[in-house]
């Protein structure tokens, strides 16, 4: 389950984004939880992170993860106390300036940067790849490049000319197991109050590897 504090950390910071505010406007310790009756934590995102954190607890605890893709880092808190190190990179530096801010309130040892997974250096026991495995043209070679025990997923069937059952041939094929496949489905498919733009199922899946 989510804490309150982390439901609370999740809507601060979307608060701060999407009404283009800073921490300096609108400090956390001020910032007051919506009334219950009028806006509750989205149930899909309370399945969401079972899927990714809770069915992934082995592949975070102890471990330096990185997080390609990483936006506001709005689930970082859900890592806290949990993983080893924590190494968030996503383009956008306005997202990056956000997941900053975030992570601040949490207690984590993190380095977070605008780059690319083209671009960073780094050494990594898991990888997470949130929503952004399709728009990654060339995402096997991201896989070639670290050198990592796990990977944890979230894409669609289909999209951008990249299968997921192809995807998850070449993994097999270098040596990953195959450890949980599920379908992450909310009934409006909504993001964000946009419908997606997606065709087929979305899956939560995750790998491993024993060196």
């Amino acid at each position: 389950m989510i804490s309150d504090k982390n439901k609370h950390r999740f809507e601060y910071i979307w608060h701060l984004y999407n009404s283009d505010k800073t921490e300096v406007d609108l400090p956390f310790d001020q910032h007051v939880p919506c009334d219950p009756a009028l806006w509750q934590f989205p149930k899909h995102l309370v399945e969401y992170h079972r899927l990714v954190f809770g069915l992934g607890y082995m592949s975070l605890k102890d471990k330096t993860v990185l997080d390609i893709g990483c936006g506001i880092a709005w689930y970082l808190g859900s890592m806290e106390n949990i993983v080893k190190k924590y190494i968030g990179v996503d383009t956008n530096e306005r997202r990056i300036k956000y997941a900053h801010v975030m992570s601040k309130l949490v207690d984590i040892d993190a380095d977070i940067s605008v780059s690319s997974a083209e671009q960073i250096i780094c050494k990594a026991d898991t990888i997470m790849m949130l929503s952004v495995t399709h728009f990654i043209p060339k995402v096997k070679d991201i896989f070639k490049k670290f050198d990592c025990e796990n990977i944890i997923l979230d894409c669609w069937e289909e999209r951008n000319n990249q299968s997921l059952t192809d995807l998850i041939s070449y993994l097999e094929n270098k040596g990953f197991t195959l450890t949980e496949k599920e379908l992450y489905d909310y009934a409006d498919k909504t993001d964000l109050g946009k419908k997606q733009k997606y065709k087929g199922d979305r899956y939560i899946l995750h790998f491993n590897r024993q060196k």
